[in-house]
């Protein structure tokens, strides 16, 4: 693998993986930041995976099982769920030889299913249109049942229908719309029958001796009570004429006391009459000031008395013009009635002669409902002789009918002998999906059940417990299946174990899976400082299976933190029994990358020093 660091700007962005056979051939995929990968997925998998032995999304499964990180060696193995340890087990298993049965099972039953559904919809038709046409067949007999003589109901159409055309229904067809129109006008005939009626109750009212009376009467009181209203009209004026007296000898009395006031204040002046300056004695201008105030004394104000008459003046006038009022509209009412008898004898003549009738008919109610009568029964006569050829024409039908009814009922017993027989082919296609379902089901614990051993050693190799020696798993479930890891008297490590003794039981989980793949030819396994949390024994057990792996044929690529860890493992994985190791330095760099620093040569490991570790290949 090639990509760019160090300074600069880079010419192009892009990652270069290559792979090798164990014969010399191999291949390179390259992936751009402007046009992606250079080889599709399609093409990957091929060169990577045996040929028809691929599981579903294999470059996800090749990804998930040949890199084993840190962060996710528990996650992906025991603190997986119970299903998703199943189906990560089952992918690493790869598909079934041979033939896809459950595949084909599904495909088998969905093409029942779906010819169930149209045979089961042809059949709801079917019996759709058969209880249509019966129910036309039974409404198409009763009319029939009402047939009567042809001649005379066409005769009765003749007579009260214009021709409607040579055809019988096309003359039916004219009947009914002439049917409907003098429906209508009978209706209206009947309101004007009831206004005739109204206005002859209404012109016998006003004819009769009462209404006259009662209109003369009417007039009568109506000229008494306006030359009442004129006569209290003259008193009244009187009245006002009189109060207006009074009011101005009440103010020439008043002045004439305000003088006499002023001349005792003022008295003589220079022996003259202070108003009108004549030469007057003191004993003479006392007494002609005593003489006036005795016509005061005598004087009497008439204004209380002439306003009492002027008030019962105007009660008077307010009473006779109230009586003129009633009067008048008593004669009003009269005469509106005469005004309306007129208007609508005016209005119902013109409506008789718009219908083409005898304008004498408005004062003949009788007449009217005569000739309503009339016309009532010429509708009955017409609607029975439509009747009687609409009964006809169905009794052509019902033979129709009844040969398209006996059609209808044998293609709804075709419908539902198909529907039968595709049911029994529903039933026979579900059992036979259960079935492989079941057959694929034992065939996959039969496959699980051997990798059972692979795990365990592994489990043993690692020795994640010092008790628990051994671990083992358990498959349930016929549709949705799980896997359950169990050690000891069947307890769950994920809940029991530390986090390193999880880590290492985790590892000889990931570790079987990836060794269980036999649809995979890339045989590269890749670490991520696996050791986190493990201590330094089972580090060194994890060594020597690693070794063994590497040994049985594959490339080992790991990762740690510990330098002598890393030294050991180069002492381990060597490709030739005296072949030096070299490890690798990694460090940061700046912009965030990482480098090579240092690369050193390591010289393998002397014979037995660890003793011997036994070889796995078989186990792979």
């Amino acid at each position: 693998m090639f990509w760019w660091r160090g300074e600069g700007q880079p010419e192009a962005h892009f990652v270069t993986v290559g792979f090798r056979a164990d014969d010399g051939s191999g291949f390179a995929v390259t992936r751009s930041r402007e046009t992606g990968a250079d080889r599709d997925a399609a093409r990957i998998e091929a060169m990577l995976c045996v040929p028809g032995a691929k599981p579903e999304r294999a470059l996800q499964q090749v990804c998930r099982t040949s890199i084993i990180r840190d962060e996710w060696i528990a996650a992906l193995s025991l603190d997986l769920t119970e299903t998703q340890r199943f189906e990560l087990v089952r992918a690493a298993l790869g598909a079934i030889e041979g033939p896809d049965y459950a595949a084909k099972a599904r495909e088998v039953l969905s093409a029942a299913e779906g010819t169930h559904n149209a045979a089961a919809h042809a059949y709801e038709e079917a019996r759709a249109r058969l209880t249509a046409a019966l129910t036309d067949l039974e409404e198409t007999r009763d009319v029939a049942l009402k047939a009567g003589d042809i001649a005379a109901a066409l005769s009765s159409l003749d007579g009260l229908t214009a021709a409607g055309g040579q055809d019988l229904g096309s003359r039916v067809s004219a009947a009914r719309q002439a049917l409907a129109g003098r429906r209508l006008g009978l209706g209206e005939m009947g309101r004007v029958a009831d206004e005739v009626r109204a206005v002859t109750a209404l012109r016998d009212t006003v004819a009769g001796p009462d209404f006259r009376a009662g209109r003369d009467a009417a007039a009568v009181a109506a000229a008494e009570a306006e030359a009442a209203v004129r006569e209290a009209r003259h008193a009244l004026e009187a009245a006002e004429a009189r109060l207006r007296r009074e009011q101005e000898t009440d103010a020439l009395a008043a002045s004439l006391a305000i003088l006499v006031d002023h001349g005792s204040r003022v008295g003589l002046h220079d022996d003259r009459c202070p108003l009108c300056r004549a030469p007057q004695g003191a004993s003479e201008f006392e007494t002609g000031l005593a003489a006036a105030r005795e016509r005061l004394a005598a004087r009497h104000s008439g204004v209380p008395e002439a306003r009492a008459e002027l008030a019962a003046a105007r009660t008077r006038h307010e009473a006779a013009a109230e009586i003129l009022r009633e009067t008048e509209a008593a004669v009003l009412r009269f005469a509106s009635a005469e005004a309306e008898l007129s208007a609508r004898e005016e209005a119902l003549s013109a409506e008789l002669v718009r219908r083409s009738l005898d304008g004498k008919l408005a004062h003949d109610a009788g007449a009217l409902d005569a000739a309503v009568q009339a016309e009532r029964s010429r509708l009955i006569d017409l609607e029975r002789s439509i009747l009687t050829l609409e009964a006809s024409q169905a009794v052509e039908r019902v033979t129709d009918l009844e040969a398209h009814v006996e059609a209808l009922r044998v293609e709804a017993d075709a419908a539902g002998d198909r529907l039968a027989r595709v049911r029994t082919a529903v039933t026979t296609a579900r059992t036979l999906d259960r079935t492989v379902r079941r057959t694929n089901a034992e065939i996959i614990d039969e496959r699980l059940a051997v990798i059972s051993p692979l795990l365990n050693e592994l489990y043993q190799r690692l020795r994640p417990h010092s008790e628990w020696r051994t671990i083992d798993y358990g498959i349930r479930g016929d549709v949705k299946r799980f896997l359950s890891l169990r050690v000891g008297n069947g307890l769950n490590p994920q809940f029991v174990f530390s986090s390193g003794q999880r880590r290492a039981a985790g590892l000889a989980f990931l570790l079987s899976v990836h060794l269980s793949r036999p649809w995979c030819t890339w045989r590269t396994l890749m670490l991520d400082d696996p050791v986190q949390h493990i201590d330094d024994f089972r580090a060194l057990h994890l060594v020597e299976v690693l070794s063994a792996l590497q040994r049985s044929g594959r490339q080992i690529v790991c990762a740690v933190e510990d330098p002598s860890l890393a030294e050991l493992l180069c002492r381990r994985l060597i490709s030739e029994p005296m072949a030096p190791g070299r490890r690798h330095d990694l460090d940061l760099v700046s912009g965030g990358g990482a480098s090579v620093t240092r690369s050193t040569d390591i010289a393998p490991a002397m014979a037995g020093v660890l003793g011997r570790t036994r070889d796995l290949s078989a186990a792979g």
